[in-house]
C-alpha cells in the first residue's frame, strides 16, 4: 500500500509540474486540498487475472483477450454460437459530474453533495492524472451521520474506441467503426427495451443488440449493420458514443427493489443486489452507487469540524502488454464456419481493476 501511495504522489507531482505549479511538498498539500485531491493514476498494478487457458466462453475470475486466444492456437466456437473476448481500448473517456456521500439503506439514503464540476474525465488510456478546480466541501452533509457509500453522477455517454485481432488466428483486425458511432438519442424510452435493443442482430436499424434473451448483460453496440468478417486492418479506430444508460438498463433488470433505480438481478430472478444499482437522471447523466466494500475509508461518521476530504481513484491502465489489456469487449458470432464480429461494449478486466479511497477528513486548512 505504501508503494501505491508513493506512486500516486509521483503521478500528482507530475500533474502539478505539467500545470506549471510548484512541487514543494508543503505547497503541494495545500494545492491538493484546494482542488479536493480528486485524481486518477493509470500506472496502478491492480489485482487482475488473465486466463491461463483463454477461451471464447466466459470464465469466472479471469479475462480472455482476443489476442491471447489467437496466440494460444486453441480457438474454438460451435456453429451458430456467440462468444466474447477482450480487446484493447484506444479511447475510453467518461466524465464525472457530481459526487455525493450517502447511505445504502433504502429510503434513508441521506445523500449530500460534496463535489460538482465539469472538468473531471476518467481517461483509462492516456495514463495522466487528473484534478479539479472545484474543491470537495462537506457543508451539505450532516455531523453524526454515518455514510457507507459514494454516489457518483456520470455523463450519460462514454467515448470509446478500440481494436482486437480475430481470435481465430486469421490475423484479421476488428475495430470500432462509424456505422453506429452516434449517440442514438432518438430512442428515449429506456424501459421499453424492444424499442431500442435488437435481438440476435435481426434489425439493422437498431444500434444495440444482445445475442439472446438469456444474456441481457451482453449488450453491445453494433460495429456493422450485420455481423461481418471484413478485415479492418487498414481502417482507423473510430470513437463511438456509448450510451451507458442503455447499457445499464439492459444489464440491470430489477426495476422495483430500489425506487427510482434499476438494480442487478440474474435473468432467472436470483442474485438481486440492491446496492448494485443505477438511476437515469433524465438530464444527460446517471447515478451509480459505490458501497463501502469498494471504497477504503467507508463507513465514515462525520464529526464537528470536518469540512473536506481527499478522494483517490486509481485504475488499471488499458494496455499492460503481453496480451494483457482491457477496456473494450467484442461480441462475435460463428456464422456456420465463418467467424464474424457483431458489436463492442466498454468492459473491465476481471478482478480488482480500480481502487477508491477516502482520506484526510478534517478541517479545510490553508483555505
Amino acid at each position: 500500500m505504501q508503494a501505491l501511495k508513493q506512486q500516486v504522489t509521483e503521478e500528482v507531482i507530475l500533474l502539478l509540474q505539467m500545470l506549471g505549479l510548484t512541487k514543494d511538498y508543503s505547497n503541494m498539500k495545500r494545492i491538493l486540498l484546494i482542488i479536493g485531491a480528486l485524481f486518477a493514476s493509470q500506472s496502478f498494478a491492480a489485482i487482475t487475472s488473465f486466463c491461463a487457458n483463454p477461451t471464447m466462453t466466459y470464465q469466472s475470475g479471469c479475462t480472455s483477450t482476443c489476442s491471447a486466444i489467437a496466440a494460444s492456437g486453441n480457438f474454438t466456437m460451435s456453429a451458430n454460437s456467440d462468444g466474447v473476448c477482450m480487446g484493447k481500448a484506444t479511447v475510453k473517456n467518461l466524465s464525472i459530474k457530481k459526487i455525493e456521500l450517502g447511505r445504502t439503506e433504502i429510503g434513508s439514503e441521506s445523500r449530500c453533495q460534496i463535489w460538482k464540476g465539469d472538468d473531471i474525465t476518467i481517461d483509462e488510456v492516456s495514463g495522466l492524472g487528473l484534478s479539479s478546480k472545484s474543491p470537495i466541501v462537506l457543508s451539505e452533509c450532516m455531523v453524526g451521520t454515518t455514510y457507507d457509500a459514494i454516489y457518483f453522477t456520470f455523463g450519460r455517454y462514454e467515448d470509446l474506441a478500440g481494436e482486437a485481432v480475430f481470435p481465430d488466428g486469421s490475423n484479421k483486425i476488428v475495430r470500432t467503426t462509424s456505422v453506429f458511432s452516434a449517440k442514438d438519442s432518438s430512442h428515449t424510452d429506456l424501459l421499453n427495451l424492444a424499442s431500442w435493443r435488437d435481438l440476435a442482430s435481426a434489425d439493422t436499424t437498431k444500434a444495440y443488440t444482445i445475442p439472446n434473451t438469456g444474456s441481457p448483460a451482453w449488450i453491445h453496440k453494433k460495429i456493422s449493420s450485420n455481423p461481418s468478417d471484413v478485415d479492418l486492418t487498414s481502417s482507423l479506430n473510430v470513437t463511438m458514443h456509448m450510451d451507458r444508460t442503455k447499457l445499464n438498463y439492459s444489464t440491470y433488470t430489477n426495476t422495483t427493489a430500489r425506487p427510482g433505480y434499476v438494480c442487478y438481478q440474474n435473468p432467472d430472478g436470483s442474485g438481486l443486489d440492491t446496492n448494485d444499482c443505477v438511476a437515469n437522471n433524465n438530464d444527460g447523466t446517471y447515478v451509480t452507487i459505490m458501497p463501502s466494500e469498494y471504497v477504503t475509508g467507508l463507513p465514515l461518521t462525520l464529526k464537528e469540524g470536518d469540512e473536506t476530504l481527499n478522494i483517490e481513484y486509481t485504475t488499471l491502465k488499458t494496455d499492460r502488454g503481453n496480451n494483457e489489456y482491457h477496456g473494450v469487449r467484442f461480441l462475435w458470432r460463428m456464422d456456420g464456419s465463418t467467424l464474424k464480429y457483431v458489436g463492442v461494449q466498454p468492459a473491465e478486466a476481471e478482478g480488482e481493476y480500480s481502487q477508491i479511497s477516502i482520506s484526510g477528513v478534517g478541517p479545510a486548512e490553508g483555505l
